[in-house]
């Protein structure tokens, strides 16, 4: 089936429902948040992406007038949306495959079109993290040349807004122990 890779405009209303709605999806889908999580509205953000990072979506049809069916976002250096980035890093975030059509490469296509971007773009290196229980994501980054860094790895409970909170090593301890904190596993990838 044919498909397009491109990013999306920030004034690109429908499309950026569309992929909001796909984000959200994804993750429902596998289990990792809940219709009430704080976390939905974020997911559902494709807006603020577009403004403040390099949102990519992946649609079907040669020209990408199709369904979106996949979605990733390119965060560059001095973001808002970085989470784990310093200095001139880039970070991936929000993979998202649509749940009817995984199986297709379509995560694989756009992290490394993402990948291609942030080197297009002097990258001296890509990070991510993911939750533990991202088992395919683990394989899918580690196939693609991603190295496990655990000096990357970081703890956060969830807020009310949606944020999270990056816990110290000791608080991160506590909250594990009481069930309330997800601990996030880092990978990097240098060019």
């Amino acid at each position: 089936m044919a498909e397009t890779i491109r990013t999306v405009d920030p004034n690109e209303g429908s499309r950026l429902t569309e992929i909001g709605q796909l984000t959200a999806l994804a993750y429902l889908a596998d289990g990792l948040v809940d219709q009430a999580h704080p976390y939905i509205p974020q997911l559902k953000d494709a807006h603020l992406r577009a403004q403040e990072a390099e949102l990519l979506m992946m649609a079907d049809g040669e020209d990408g007038s199709g369904a979106v069916v996949g979605t990733i976002t390119l965060v560059p250096p001095g973001s808002s949306l970085a989470e784990l980035a310093q200095g001139d890093e880039y970070e991936l975030r929000m993979l998202a495959v649509s749940p009817i059509e995984r199986g297709r490469g379509i995560g694989a296509k756009l992290t490394q079109a993402a990948m291609d971007m942030a080197v297009s773009r002097g990258a001296s290196r890509i990070v991510l993290s993911t939750m533990e229980t991202m088992h395919v994501a683990h394989r899918l980054y580690e196939r693609m040349g991603f190295q496990r860094r655990e000096d990357l790895d970081w703890t956060v409970i969830d807020n009310d807004d949606g944020t999270v909170q990056r816990l110290s090593k000791a608080d991160a301890e506590r909250a594990e122990q009481s069930g309330s904190a997800i601990h996030l596993l880092g990978y990097s990838w240098e060019p």
